[in-house]
């Protein structure tokens, strides 16, 4: 699969002089997020010693098919989607964006989000905030007028 130089620049941050070792999804946590969204983090704020960082994370999120994240925006931080594996959809507000092997989504903060695996297959994205990733900015809201619940 061909890589943008974007994601390998996001990635090698993610290895950066902060690692200690390099990193890969096979030896972190899973993350159970909600039934069928599951998140590994890479790299940010909670990671494993030699990658925590305030600077941006990095988690690669696998969803079951059919399943899909919550409906959230982010007040400060900036979110990428680079889709590794599967299909699926990027509602951003009420509007879909078909994704697939490759598909790079770019969210501007404010943004009300939320990303679909089709029925069919599961969907593998890394994603990627600057700054990192927290808790307080990650609000959850409803789905907007005309997209799916």
């Amino acid at each position: 699969m061909k890589l943008s130089y974007s994601l390998l620049a996001l990635l090698a941050f993610a290895t950066s002089a902060y690692s200690q070792t390099a990193l890969h999804p096979d030896d972190l946590p899973v993350v159970t997020v909600s039934p069928g969204v599951f998140l590994q983090e890479l790299t940010g704020r909670s990671a494993a010693l030699g990658a925590k960082t305030d600077q941006g994370s990095v988690a690669l999120f696998r969803l079951e098919p059919g399943r899909a994240s919550a409906w959230s925006h982010n007040k400060v931080g900036e979110e990428s989607f680079f889709v590794l594996k599967g299909r699926g959809e990027v509602w951003l507000g009420n509007k879909a964006h078909a994704v697939r092997p490759g598909s790079f989504v770019l969210i501007p903060p404010s943004v009300v989000r939320s990303i679909r695996a089709s029925k069919g297959e599961a969907l593998e994205y890394y994603a990627i905030t600057t700054p990192a990733w927290t808790k307080d900015d990650d609000i959850l809201t409803t789905a907007p007028e005309g997209a799916p619940k």
